[in-house]
């Protein structure tokens, strides 16, 4: 029976067998740390956090609440799962993997499919009336059917998972004019999913053809290995007429984990004022240690999920080092403020490590496993706009990332987020918040998110998908994630 604990683990297992940490910052990942899960990647002006988005935001939370803001931090820790929607992900992969023709151990490309191996397809014909069509027509039904397979693996076969820690200072006063952020954290994620090598159209003339070919040879000759079409391989037991299908192609299982120690320093400061409003300039460098992991498996050579993690703890990680750029500004007015920031100005690039290619043999799959060596943080334009009240207890904001970015899992982001606050002088309960986001692109997730700060040091919010995946009768939100933190002003 698939338990939700199962469900956890299919998920998080991936990440955390190859370390306990993960991350969710809108670097590497994508994800915002601590309120900014539900607030957004916005100035929203709840403490700290506020001021770790747009590089201008420090300067202008300072000038509106020295008292708060002159020394501040937030400690912060996040976790989220998210995955397709397919019941048992690595039992899904162990059963679709049973149809497909193994590697030579020699790394030599594709071996011989085992006695046992591939697809039974009964036995068709009887030695003296062979009938081709009837064993054609079974050998396309199974094409059909792994096509169909492939494509759930394209679109819902994964399982990923993060966790962060996140630790944000905020130095007011005049400090060479200015105002000064810091930022350490741990961060990275982790990801298993599917990436599938096209079935070719099958012929069933030329299959129908290489089967009468087969026939007319003495039975001597007659090969037990019979590749009937480019990519669908037939084994004939001579004894039994017994006939077996495989898919002869280079699908595989990759498996991909990033962990990124981010270092930040950041300065911002007035620009400009008129009766509007002020502008705000800021600008941040980040340093990125990063160790990266991947590891790509043909489905031919899965036999058992279970083994298969215990090779993934083993592999090796490569540790790459790059500095960053973002740039930011922002304009306040009585009641209302906007924003704009480019991030990764520089776009760092690194590198994960290499995986094995002698088994595979298919030129444009190669090509795709060399080119996913290569992770480059894209360059990004965020824009922003908030409306507030003249005391800032109430709040809305908006934003928007113009274009799309890519995270080391290779996954597609593109966020919009809606969402509003509310800061009030209690000491029990002195803000809640409430707060919409939608990827724009790649898996478009809509997620919701509601948060609340306790005993004014501690923030609490949680988000979930509103998309769904139904689970042994259960409908369980697709993608779930979570955030503590503790903000202290000295």
């Amino acid at each position: 029976m698939i338990t939700i604990s199962s469900i956890v683990r299919n998920a998080l297992l991936g990440g955390i067998i190859f370390s306990f940490a993960t991350a969710a910052l809108a670097g590497p990942v994508f994800q915002p740390p601590g309120v900014n899960l539900v607030l957004g990647d916005v100035t929203h002006g709840q403490r700290t956090q506020s001021a770790s988005t747009n590089p201008a935001a420090a300067a202008a939370d300072v000038a509106r609440d020295m008292e708060k803001m002159t020394r501040s931090t937030v400690i912060s820790g996040s976790g989220g799962l998210e995955y397709g929607n397919v019941q048992n992900l690595f039992e899904y992969y162990d059963e679709v993997t049973q149809g497909y023709v193994p590697s030579d151990p020699g790394g030599d490309g594709p071996a011989n499919l085992p006695e046992d191996g591939g697809i039974d397809l009964g036995v068709i014909w009887d030695s003296l009336n062979p009938d081709f069509q009837a064993t054609v027509t079974a050998a396309a039904r199974q094409v059909a059917t792994q096509a169909a397979l492939l494509a759930i693996i394209r679109q819902e076969a994964y399982a990923k998972a993060w966790l962060a820690v996140d630790a944000p200072f905020v130095l007011g006063g005049e400090y060479l004019g200015g105002t000064w952020t810091f930022d350490v954290n741990w961060s990275g994620t982790s990801k298993a999913y599917g990436v599938p090598q096209a079935i070719i159209d099958f012929d069933q003339d030329a299959a129908r053809e290489a089967l009468e070919d087969w026939w007319n040879q003495l039975p001597s000759d007659r090969p037990v290995q019979l590749p009937v079409n480019d990519g669908v391989l037939l084994r004939i037991d001579p004894v039994t007429n017994a006939i077996r299908f495989a898919i002869n192609n280079d699908s595989s299982l990759l498996t991909k984990a990033s962990q990124t120690t981010e270092l930040n320093v950041g300065y911002s400061r007035h620009a400009w004022s008129n009766s509007a409003g002020s502008l705000y300039l800021g600008a941040e460098a980040s340093l990125y240690l990063m160790r990266l992991s991947r590891l790509s498996v043909r489905f031919g050579d899965i036999t058992d999920s279970e083994e298969l993690f215990d090779t993934i703890r083993d592999s090796s990680f490569r540790n790459d080092e790059r500095l960053g750029v973002d740039i930011g500004a922002l304009w306040v007015g009585d009641n209302y403020q906007v924003g704009a920031q480019v991030t990764n100005v520089n776009e760092p690039k690194f590198t994960f490590p290499d995986v094995d290619l002698d088994p595979y043999t298919n030129e444009g799959f190669i090509d795709i496993l060399r080119r996913d060596k290569i992770y480059r943080m894209d360059r990004q334009f965020k824009l922003e706009a908030s409306l507030f009240t003249s005391d800032r207890r109430w709040s809305t904001n908006l934003g928007l990332d113009a274009d799309p970015a890519t995270d080391p899992m290779g996954d597609k982001y593109q966020w919009v987020t809606l969402s509003a606050g509310l800061a009030r002088d209690s000491w029990w309960l002195p803000g809640a918040r409430i707060g919409y986001r939608e990827n724009l692109t790649g898996t478009k997730m809509k997620y919701v998110g509601i948060g609340v700060t306790a005993f004014k040091i501690v923030n609490f919010d949680i988000s979930s998908t509103l998309d769904t995946v139904r689970i042994d009768g259960q409908k369980l939100p697709q993608g779930l994630m979570a955030s503590i933190g503790f903000q202290l002003s000295w």
